[in-house]
């Protein structure tokens, strides 16, 4: 079994060559919307299709069919747009960066100010717009960033996407909960997406029900009285440009509580600001995870 397995991976990173040098030679915004019409034809076609339309209809009830399939045709154009966006993203310098990201005054202001901290932190975001953009807007203005993530099942699409990544990543395990900690020690950054789907946690409150949600950030936060700040990536309406959105730390107003309680309230203030960025823009969010499955 386990060459079968070797094959279908050595499959799978060849088909992920071709399609990484098709995208990367095209133009940014030729492949940008061919990948989008592509993930629309296939993603209507899957089952989490229907996932992603039940996901919508109990998190958001106020929207009626149409405005859910609307949402879903926008969340695969968006996903299809970050996969050709990926090799563009990856090799552009950084004066061909700047010119698809712009940033919120909310951002202006704060990057001031973790800048002159140089305390570190944690950068809480998810997946939304496209999530690839985020870091590298981070390191654009000169913060030392990490990125903490799950490495993928095949490792050689895993070799072929991190290498391409070019920025400093933190597997998710024991070992890199240290790593966190360790590179907050030295002043600079960590991003997780805290929207994941993950297959062990604590039950905590996002959106219509409770959902496995991982409580790491807040027990790390807590233990060492580190700042988490919220930042997230905004697809603007032209679909090839982006805006860079980031709110102040949030307070630690659980200090005086037992400690399993201020975890799962910090992290259920985190899932809550989550929650408001996907109301706001809910087709950039990613709902094919069957993120309320217990």
């Amino acid at each position: 079994m386990k060459i079968y397995k070797e094959i279908r991976y050595l499959f799978e990173a060849l088909i992920v060559k071709i399609g990484i040098w098709i995208f990367g030679t095209l133009p940014y915004k030729t492949a940008s919307n061919l990948a989008a019409k592509i993930a629309i034809f296939i993603g209507h076609k899957i089952s989490v299709n229907h996932l992603a339309s039940d996901n919508i209809s109990n998190a958001l009830p106020d929207y009626n069919k149409s405005q859910r399939e609307k949402i879903v045709h926008e969340m695969w154009d968006n996903l299809g747009r970050i996969i050709g966006e990926y090799p563009h993203i990856a090799k552009m310098n950084d004066c061909e960066f700047k010119k698809i990201i712009s940033f919120s005054d909310d951002f202006k202001k704060n990057i001031i100010n973790l800048k002159k901290s140089q305390k570190g932190g944690i950068i809480v975001s998810g997946h939304i717009g496209n999530w690839e953009v985020g870091p590298k807007a981070l390191i654009s203005q000169g913060l030392k960033v990490s990125v903490v993530y799950r490495p993928l099942n095949n490792p050689h699409v895993e070799k072929i996407t991190a290498k391409m990544r070019g920025i400093s990543l933190i597997e998710k395990s024991g070992s890199g909960s240290r790593k966190i900690i360790e590179a907050i020690k030295k002043g600079e950054y960590v991003v997780i997406l805290a929207d994941q789907k993950i297959s062990e946690g604590s039950l905590v409150k996002f959106f219509h029900d409770e959902a496995l949600t991982a409580t790491s950030i807040a027990r790390i936060a807590l233990k060492y009285d580190i700042d988490v700040i919220p930042a997230r990536v905004i697809r603007l309406e032209d679909r090839h440009h982006f805006m860079i959105d980031m709110s102040k730390p949030l307070q630690q107003n659980e200090k005086n509580f037992k400690k399993d309680l201020a975890v799962i309230n910090f992290t259920a203030r985190i899932n809550q600001i989550v929650e408001s960025w996907i109301s706001e823009f809910p087709s950039q969010w990613f709902w094919v995870h069957d993120r309320w499955k217990k």
